[in-house]
């Protein structure tokens, strides 16, 4: 680690107002004379494992890192009639256990939440039979095994939008939620009924503002929470970018699961972003507020074993996940061949947000009592920036590991979109601090207090904080 020592600055620092704090009579400012010093904290490459961020764990399958990369993310979907099984009857225990499940991982996890009403033809219905029992409108289908809903049907709707009010009156604040993926449409909640062949398509069927409505409901349920939408959902996909969703898209990696003369990757994907940036221009910058989801087409291993992709065309694959700025990659918890493994990894190196501190000057010397000056330079090397709110924290420790000061700086690191930033920041110290060499730290913390966010750099604790240099108390 490289320091430097500054020349002396005199300033005036108010922590009230940089810091945020309320004082009490044990803890002073001071006008500082003291001269400054800058370390640079060694960076490091490789991957790290972050909430929210690279690779999805899909219901609690887990696979050996030799296997399958990492997760950061548990992906839950939910049918109604999972979720409702009885009227006004709640099985909020069964999402409880998706969070408990993120929880319990090493390192803990966030959430992805999306509510479905339909799988396929041959499944059997999938929204709860004392829903059926209502008389709403809808079809069944030839074998009578599945009943489809009219989305348009009066009472189905009030339903529908009672269920999600539910869920987000339960979990919209909670802190561990990465997204709400706006489903509630179609089949998996895909915004399709391309696989029952008897049914008019959706888009055919219900005009935009119908369909706009199942948008309108997950807002206005989830007001806080960071929303994706499925990228084939047509007008409503623009509609819900413009309200601030962001989006995902189903069947990455498709170079000909289906045809040699049309993929997803060459035609769907550029089609449908043009269609929807056409709609509202600046969809191509939703990124910047809200996730990019990408799941894939199919497993990894038959991109090998039946679609036989060169290492070149699952690079291509990559590259343009990394170009729509995606935070998160669903893989379906299945192996990924080692041919492609290395292709993966450099890829999830940029994948999301990924956070380094560059430079940090600071008070080299300081009396108790007075505040310490930190100033520090910070990249997100990824390509989008963090979406759940973290505070960036400062403390310092005793030779025994003792905290004898810590404050949180007033930046919102969601706004760290990739490139350079810089914070500022006035660690207040007591006043009965005993002379001696401080270490100090840095850490993005959650809601209590608990550093974790990995950062690309040297320095980390065993409880997840970084140290980056030390402080002389005179």
């Amino acid at each position: 680690m490289r320091v430097d020592n500054l020349s002396c600055k005199k300033s005036r620092w108010w922590l009230l107002v940089a810091g945020g704090l309320t004082l009490s009579s044990g803890w002073v400012t001071a006008e500082s004379t003291e001269p400054l010093q800058t370390v640079n904290p060694p960076a490091i490459s490789g991957l790290l494992t972050n909430p929210g961020s690279g690779v999805a764990r899909f219901h609690d399958q887990d696979l050996s890192v030799a296997q399958y990369p990492a997760t950061g993310l548990e992906y839950r979907r939910y049918y109604w009639s999972e979720v409702e099984p009885k009227e006004g009857q709640y099985n909020f225990a069964l999402v409880d256990e998706g969070f408990a499940a993120a929880a319990a991982h090493q390192p803990a996890m966030n959430v992805g939440l999306r509510f479905m009403i339909l799988d396929g033809p041959e499944s059997g219905s999938e929204i709860p039979q004392w829903l059926i029992d209502k008389g709403i409108k809808g079809s069944w289908t030839p074998d009578h095994k599945t009943f489809v809903p009219d989305l348009d049907d009066p009472t189905y709707l009030a339903y529908a939008q009672r269920l999600i009010q539910a869920f987000g009156a339960r979990y919209n604040n909670n802190p561990e939620l990465a997204f709400i993926d706006i489903g509630m449409v179609g089949a998996w909640g895909e915004w399709h009924n391309s696989n029952f062949p008897t049914l008019q398509p959706l888009q055919e069927r219900y005009p935009p503002a119908l369909l706009n409505r199942y948008v309108d409901m997950h807002f206005s349920a989830f007001p806080d929470t960071p929303k994706i939408m499925l990228l084939n959902g047509y007008d409503s996909v623009a509609y819900a970018a413009k309200r601030g969703a962001g989006w995902r898209a189903d069947c990455l990696g498709d170079w000909r699961n289906f045809s040699r003369t049309w993929s997803h990757m060459s035609n769907d994907y550029p089609e449908r972003i043009a269609a929807a940036e056409a709609a509202w221009p600046g969809f191509t910058l939703a990124w910047k507020k809200a996730p990019v989801s990408l799941e894939i087409c199919g497993h990894m291993a038959e991109w090998l074993s039946e679609q036989k992709y060169t290492r070149e065309e699952v690079q291509a694959t990559f590259d343009w996940a990394l170009a729509q700025h995606a935070s998160t990659l669903n893989l379906k918890s299945t192996d990924v061949p080692q041919v492609y493994r290395d292709i993966l990894d450099k890829a999830l190196a940029k994948i999301g947000y990924r956070f380094r501190v560059v430079s940090l000057t600071h008070s080299a010397r300081a009396r108790p009592g007075q505040a310490v000056s930190l100033n520090s330079q910070w990249a997100n090397d990824g390509v989008a920036p963090i979406y759940l709110r973290y505070t960036l924290a400062w403390r310092l420790q005793d030779p025994r590991g003792n905290t004898v000061a810590q404050g949180s700086a007033g930046d919102d690191i969601r706004q760290w979109l990739p490139g350079r930033h810089s914070s500022a920041y006035q660690l207040a110290t007591p006043r009965s601090l005993e002379a001696g060499r401080y270490q100090l730290d840095v850490g993005l913390v959650d809601k209590n207090g608990k550093a974790r966010i990995q950062l690309a750099n040297e320095g980390k604790l065993s409880d997840g904080w970084y140290r980056l240099s030390s402080v002389m108390i005179e």
